[in-house]
């Protein structure tokens, strides 16, 4: 199970802003949201992009929705 920690969340907040992509809610409100996703369907879908992690590297990466 992935848990999100400041770092995970920090580099997602990045990854987010660098797309323009929006978030609602505050800093535990997107943490669990992160959560749930990535440990149900295994990717955040954005507007435009989706945003997966990879637990053997530790790193985000980024695929178009479309």
């Amino acid at each position: 199970m992935i848990q999100v920690n400041d770092t995970m969340l920090d580099n997602f907040y990045k990854i987010m802003d660098r797309y323009d992509e929006f978030l609602f809610g505050d800093r535990e409100d997107i943490r669990k949201q992160l959560e749930t996703c990535l440990n149900t369907q295994g990717y955040w879908s954005g507007c435009s992009i989706r945003v997966f992690y990879d637990s053997n590297d530790g790193e985000f990466t980024v695929r178009s929705r479309f």
